[in-house]
């Protein structure tokens, strides 16, 4: 297995949303990157640290895979809609950018089907089958759980126990974007429509996915397969 890690630094919301901000105001990323430099460091006084949380954010909002430009496009346009969910919208983001945030979103969703809590010990283990024995493993482990108790989606419950929160999402650019991630990481060649608000991926949030949704969007195809609707990306 080669992947990379990568997410070396705990990332807060506010951050991910500053990003989005110069984006929205135009700047290209070489000012983005000026202006994140300035604004991290007035909390942020390493410089190694600030340097790596800088080029984590340009990495999940201003330097977006090919693959996945459309979503990213799409994204920033959802951000300035009112009722749009700016921490799914990161999110879904955090997801395309960065393999091992997926995996830990991914097992943190499995078990979050059957209690509502997990240990710091059962998500090292797990991620250890999936990612091998690395030194840099635990490190990251732990600084994608800070950001996951920034963004609100997971709390301490005692030392080493996590309780999993979740939020309700209504607004319909929001879940387009999300399903729209889920169908890029291409974990599985389609999806029945009613799995599509329960994936693993999502734990954090409820919400729920209409086929007027679906028929309405140009990024999707629906077909009957085995006398099930499913969904698939549109080419």
């Amino acid at each position: 297995m080669n992947k990379m890690v990568g997410l070396s630094r705990a990332i807060k919301q506010e951050w991910l949303n500053k990003t989005v901000e110069y984006i929205l105001q135009g700047d290209d990323e070489i000012t983005i990157k000026e202006k994140l430099h300035e604004y991290l460091s007035y909390e942020i006084s390493s410089p190694t640290v600030l340097r790596k949380t800088r080029e984590i954010l340009l990495n999940i909002w201003v330097r977006s895979e090919k693959d996945y430009s459309n979503i990213h496009d799409k994204a920033i346009q959802a951000y300035i809609t009112e009722r749009s969910n700016k921490l799914a919208l990161n999110w879904a983001m955090l997801l395309l950018t960065y393999p091992v945030f997926s995996d830990v979103s991914g097992l943190i969703g499995k078990i979050s089907k059957v209690q509502d809590t997990f240990t710091t010990s059962w998500l090292t283990e797990k991620l250890h089958e999936l990612w091998g024995e690395r030194s840099t493993l635990f490190h990251t482990s732990g600084k994608i759980l800070q950001t996951l108790k920034y963004l609100g989606a997971i709390e301490n419950e005692k030392t080493g126990v996590y309780r999993i929160n979740q939020y309700k999402i209504s607004d319909e650019h929001t879940i387009l974007i999300l399903l729209m991630s889920l169908i890029a990481l291409e974990k599985k060649a389609y999806y029945e429509i009613s799995e599509l608000s329960r994936d693993s991926l999502f734990f954090p949030f409820e919400f729920s996915v209409s086929l007027e949704l679906l028929h309405n969007s140009q990024d999707f195809i629906l077909e009957n397969i085995g006398g099930n609707m499913v969904l698939t990306a549109a080419k």
